[in-house]
């Protein structure tokens, strides 16, 4: 599986036998973005043009666009159970 990245987003590519085409779907977000293409050209175009968009359609401040997880968990500890 390949993926790809744009302004912090993360899509995974696939190859779809029955559509006849590669599929790509934007994860680590709650939001379902997909697209598609041909070739690694059509690929890139259409993911970062689908990206864009979500940014600029949820720009409102009510509803800002998520962030994918970074799948990272901060916590502080008392200095005494530092190594």
């Amino acid at each position: 599986m390949k993926t790809m990245r744009y302004k912090g987003y993360t899509a995974e590519i696939h190859y779809s036998d029955e559509d006849g085409f590669f599929v790509g779907d934007v994860v680590g977000i709650d939001d379902i973005i997909c697209f598609h293409g041909n070739t690694d050209e059509e690929l890139r175009a259409a993911f970062e043009g689908v990206v864009d968009l979500y940014i600029e359609a949820l720009a409102e401040p009510e509803t800002p666009p998520q962030k994918h997880f970074a799948g990272r968990l901060l916590s502080r500890l008392r200095q005494a159970l530092h190594l």
